[in-house]
């Protein structure tokens, strides 16, 4: 009996001297600010590409709603070559004629069913003279809300693929990863990036896809591989999640898939930005990841980045 004694006048002494230390304690949060946010890309052969929007308050509402009206539409966006100079023109996803809303989604990477409930813009402009040239320098000015923020970036010669082919995994015939064969150049610095498209039909006769897709880490450099040959694979980034696929399958391409290979050469600071922005996306919610600030090549104060893609295509047949 006086061992229960013993316990019962240990814990009230422990819980006596927690209830005294207990104190209120007021975080105050800083205030939230505002930035602008911008995804901007020129690639070979293509026009430039600049969507605008803006940070979310982490408090604020999260909805689908909230997050698609968060695009900007009303600013001034100027390229220059550093010759001529051309002010970029708006294409919003509400105004593509239905007929065209495939194309809108390979734009805004939005469904087609949501196109014309959202006002979100793209910056670009018909002007060929800035359809992006290999070995050109591009630079950027926007201007909105009384701030001015400007960035530049370069299309890089290409580096070549040596070739692109597939194989079957071991223990099926069916199923494979896309390879492909690059000898990295010796004399210079060097990095890549891989997304794909698959033209073959599914099951609707329906292309199987409408936009070109990355892989979960799309992008790498010869840091480690410099003046190498080798081969390197990547997965099918369509069915990695696909349920009707067995799950041993899920992530490869099956035999007769076609897929086209957009293979890109960026400068080094292209590679750091999309780098860096890859080890975030992958991350999650992962709570043990080394928190990164992603860089920005825009001056002003404002968030992403405007990068130069110096592109090459294959097609990969895949038998």
């Amino acid at each position: 009996m006086k061992k229960f004694h013993y316990i019962y006048l240990i814990l009230f002494t422990v819980f006596a001297f927690l209830n005294a230390c207990q104190k209120v304690v007021t975080i105050k949060l800083p205030n939230y600010d505002e930035k602008l946010v911008i995804d901007g890309k020129i690639e070979t052969g293509l026009p430039p590409i600049i969507i605008l929007s803006t940070t979310k308050d982490i408090f604020s509402e999260n909805t689908q709603d909230a997050i698609f009206n968060d695009f900007i539409s009303d600013a001034l966006i100027t390229i220059s070559d550093g010759t001529i100079t051309d002010t970029l023109e708006t294409i919003c996803s509400d105004e593509i004629p239905k007929e065209f809303q495939d194309i809108g989604y390979a734009l805004f990477g939005i469904p087609p069913s949501l196109m014309s409930k959202y006002h979100i813009c793209a910056y670009s402009t018909l002007n060929q003279a800035f359809f992006g040239k290999s070995g050109s320098t591009y630079s950027v000015e926007i201007q909105y809300k009384g701030k001015k923020y400007n960035a530049s970036t370069s299309i890089v010669e290409p580096t070549y693929l040596d070739s692109v082919y597939w194989k079957p995994e071991k223990n099926t015939n069916e199923y494979g990863y896309a390879y492909g064969h690059l000898s990295d150049p010796k004399e210079k610095y060097n990095a890549y990036f891989w997304e794909v498209l698959r033209t073959n039909l599914d099951k609707t006769g329906k292309p199987s896809d409408l936009k070109f897709h990355k892989t979960g880490n799309p992008v790498f450099d010869d840091q480690f591989i410099n003046g190498v040959s080798f081969d390197f694979f990547y997965e099918n980034p369509r069915t990695r999640r696909d349920q009707t696929i067995a799950e041993q399958f899920r992530g490869l391409y099956k035999r007769n898939d076609t897929v086209i290979v957009k293979f890109s050469s960026l400068d080094k600071s292209t590679y750091n930005f999309l780098q860096k922005k890859y080890v975030q996306v992958n991350s999650g919610t992962n709570p043990f990841t080394i928190p990164l600030n992603i860089p920005t090549n825009f001056s002003g104060g404002a968030l992403g980045y405007f990068g130069g893609y110096s592109t090459t295509y294959y097609t990969l047949i895949c038998k």
